[in-house]
């Protein structure tokens, strides 16, 4: 990828962000985070997200996920008697922009971070709040976000790894055994997603036919579509995220290639489905629990997925997306790990994070300190699309009664 041409005003202000994080981490080391440990007024938590640039779509609904939550929490009391607010920045999905944001918010004296949802970003901010001593709860997937654990980072969505997993159990159970790949070479998520599915792969009988790979910014992917199909795949497996699933997946339905098509959790969203149109109906793809909320057996899990998603539909005039689910999760977690710990501050929050386990819309919560990642793979349901729906397949649907019926 070519350098960018040198600009001095970026350049002006990332000297002044370093400047200041070198103050603010003085100012804040031992500190618990900006919070500094004080047991009273509202509770400040910071956002960081994306609200321009690529994964806009992904992180506004991050942020209504977040506000939802926020405003549930606040009208049952808040947390141990304290109001929530939270405190909102754009990283506008750029790694460097969200270290400016990470940064600005230790000025906002937040007690605790969310987000981002590009791993990219996320991925430049975990070593600002370690250093920093700030709880941070992430709502993008990659693994090396939690792997190896780091003291005060956890996340919400599943791992790639998990995601990898899942899928290739349902490639078994159908006798889908000749895969074709393909993966976008700048996303963190999805290279993660590709190594981690090569690697789990042999126990299940899956062969790779096809290895394909292209950038963010690909247009046309007919090159890509002719080596798939001399490959003889059952199926061809994309990790992508953002707007290149739609183009891939409106180009794969007019190539005809008379295999399947399938994508990950990050296409679990009306965000993906609503511009593919009729191009993703048949797409393969995998979702947390929230996102198939209409199709739940009747269990806890059901009732505590409506419980966020009738009021954001409501609101917002649509059924979540798997984004929303994942902040959603991410602040009703941080919530009760601030409730159950009595305390803003750092170690005491980290320390109930560690020994949280609860019910969410994503799925069943389990952390630990050795296990920094929210969800069990159990949690990630196989679907397919119909006319814009997530139908869970039915080796799916058999695991959902098994696990939550």
């Amino acid at each position: 990828m070519s350098e960018a041409p040198l600009n001095v005003e970026v350049t002006v202000r990332k000297l002044a962000a370093a400047l200041l994080a070198l103050a603010l981490g003085a100012a804040a080391c031992g500190g618990g985070g900006g919070g500094g440990g004080a047991e009273e007024g509202p509770i400040r938590i910071g956002l960081i997200t994306s609200l321009t640039g690529n994964y806009a779509p992904l992180g506004t609904n991050d942020e209504k996920g977040v506000n939802l939550a926020v405003a549930q929490i606040n009208q049952n009391g808040g947390i141990n008697g304290r109001q929530v607010e939270v405190v909102v920045r754009n990283d506008e999905t750029n790694p460097d922009q969200a270290v400016i944001a990470f940064n600005d918010l230790l000025g906002q004296e937040v007690d605790a971070v969310i987000g981002p949802v590009f791993s990219n970003s996320s991925l430049a901010v975990i070593p600002l709040a370690e250093r920093n001593q700030m709880p941070f709860v992430s709502t993008s997937a990659s693994d090396q976000q939690v792997e190896p654990i780091r003291e005060y980072a956890f996340m919400t969505p599943p791992l790639a790894s998990q995601v990898a997993e899942r899928h290739l159990q349902h490639f078994r159970a159908e006798g889908m055994t000749r895969i074709a790949l393909a993966h976008d070479t700048q996303s963190a998520y999805a290279v993660t997603g590709y190594t981690k599915i090569k690697e789990l792969a042999a126990p299940y009988g899956v062969e790779f036919v096809a290895d394909e790979t292209f950038e963010t910014g690909t247009g046309d992917f007919s090159a890509l579509f002719t080596h798939v199909r001399e490959s003889g795949a059952d199926a061809l497996m994309v990790w992508v995220t953002g707007a290149p699933a739609v183009v891939i997946t409106k180009q794969f339905a007019e190539a005809d290639l008379g295999m399947s098509l399938v994508m990950t959790g990050a296409e679990c969203s009306t965000l993906y489905t609503e511009p593919a149109g009729p191009a993703a109906n048949g797409v393969i793809l995998d979702c947390v629990a929230g996102a198939i909320g209409p199709h739940l057996p009747e269990s806890e899990l059901k009732n505590t997925v409506l419980e966020m998603a009738v009021p954001f539909q409501e609101q917002h005039g649509y059924y979540p997306p798997q984004f929303a689910f994942d902040a959603y999760t991410a602040m009703r977690t941080l919530a009760a790990a601030i409730e159950k710990a009595g305390s803003t501050e750092a170690d005491a929050i980290r320390s109930a994070m560690e020994g949280l386990t609860m019910v969410t819309p994503s799925g069943r919560v389990e952390f630990g300190p050795d296990k920094h990642h929210a969800l069990v793979p159990e949690n990630i349901s196989v679907v397919t699309v119909q006319n814009g729906e997530f139908v869970p397949t039915e080796w799916a649907r058999q695991e959902l009664m098994t696990n939550f019926g």
